[in-house]
């Protein structure tokens, strides 16, 4: 049998000080309690002091009636020292005065026992109090677990922030070059068209660069929460067609056409009015656009199709292609792509927080064998006066 007294704690339900002055009432506490605890006894109130220091105490049975110092100052002592402070204590007593119990309580005990009592209810709260104080310490320190944890996220956060400011900083150096360079270029009046065509484009790439540069740290914010989209009434036919005209190089080498229309016509309609952001819009479909055009085969067709039922529009973005059934429930998730040789998967995630920031949703429509499409919904603007 082991004789180290903190074996002999693990190996019961916890270590129980019995503070009396009554050897008969020590003896038959004792007797009930030892089979479960690990029991101390202090017959003296200002050794419980030393008692407590001495080891881990998981509860302290007080007598009132106590020489030299009584049960009540002994318990004011033990609530005001933050080294015993959360010791439960149980006052056995044979006081039985109901202003006796209230002093009790009100000086921080949690149970008051009188005597002659029970040994079995003894056990009982004697077991119940210290079930009850181990799942208190456990939820404080989970709950001290959490908030740890929750700092230090926030401070990652305020980490990560402050990266993607800094490095929006140091692209924006370079790119300076990159879009200034054609602008003064096309000042040369010895250019072919095709050298003019070809600087503006990259001059055009710069801007879109430029545009998306300052749009990340908005893309971070949609995905904490903490965007707050300026809703207005927007134009999404020049929008769409913008974003066919700068995929023009890709889908030309590709032999991919981009068709814009309405629901029910092959052309774009006029003015086709959602609530949302422009500087949104522009990435939510882009990324989609583009996808849909990687997806394509050779000589394929992306269908851009756009229809409006009362306080919500949808633009349907559909190409040839199946997306393979392993990730078609994850499609939007964050990094999910396939088949893409370098693909990250962030285009149809960001495209899902831009959607939602903006009051909508997007989902992925498989119904149509040979096809993929994607929906996105949109609010309508209210209908006018």
């Amino acid at each position: 049998m082991s004789s180290n007294p903190s074996e002999m704690v693990q190996a019961k339900e916890g270590s129980v000080l019995l503070v009396d002055d009554q050897p008969e009432q020590i003896d038959i506490i004792k007797s009930a309690l030892e089979q479960y605890f690990v029991i101390k006894v202090s017959v003296k109130g200002k050794l419980v002091f030393q008692v407590c220091r001495a080891g881990v105490i998981d509860l302290i049975l007080l007598d009132v009636m106590m020489p030299g110092m009584n049960g009540y100052e002994i318990c004011r002592q033990l609530k005001n020292n933050p080294a015993t402070r959360e010791i439960p204590v149980i006052f056995l007593t044979g006081k039985d005065s109901q202003y006796d119990e209230a002093v009790g309580l009100q000086l921080g005990a949690v149970d008051f026992i009188r005597k002659p009592s029970s040994p079995s209810v003894v056990l009982t709260r004697c077991r119940n109090t210290i079930a009850h104080q181990r799942a208190k310490m456990a939820l404080r320190q989970k709950n001290g677990e959490l908030q740890q944890a929750l700092e230090e996220l926030q401070q990652t956060m305020r980490i990560r922030e402050d990266m993607e400011r800094i490095s929006r900083h140091d692209l924006k150096g370079p790119l300076s070059s990159i879009i200034g360079v054609p602008e003064l270029l096309l000042e040369d009046g010895n250019l072919t068209e095709q050298q003019r065509k070809l600087l503006k484009m990259v001059e055009k790439s710069g801007y879109t660069l430029l545009e998306m540069i300052n749009r990340s740290l908005d893309l971070f914010k949609m995905e904490n929460g903490t965007y707050h989209a300026q809703l207005e009434a927007i134009d999404l036919s020049p929008i769409l067609q913008r974003i066919a005209d700068d995929l023009g190089s890709r889908i030309d080498r590709q032999g991919i056409s981009i068709v814009l229309g309405d629901a029910n016509l092959a052309t774009l309609p006029g003015p086709f009015l959602i609530m949302g952001e422009k500087m949104l819009c522009y990435p939510l479909f882009y990324n989609l656009a583009l996808n849909a055009v990687e997806a394509s085969c050779q000589n394929g067709q992306v269908a851009i199709r756009m229809a409006t039922d009362g306080a919500f529009s949808t633009v349907r973005i559909t190409n040839a292609g199946e997306v393979p059934e392993t990730i078609r429930a994850h499609f939007f998730d964050k990094y999910v792509t396939s088949g893409k040789e370098g693909g990250t998967g962030l285009g149809t995630y960001s495209a899902l927080l831009a959607a939602r920031t903006q009051g909508g949703r997007i989902e992925l429509d498989t119904s149509q064998a040979g096809a993929t499409s994607v929906l996105v919904t949109l609010p309508s603007p209210p209908p006018g006066p």
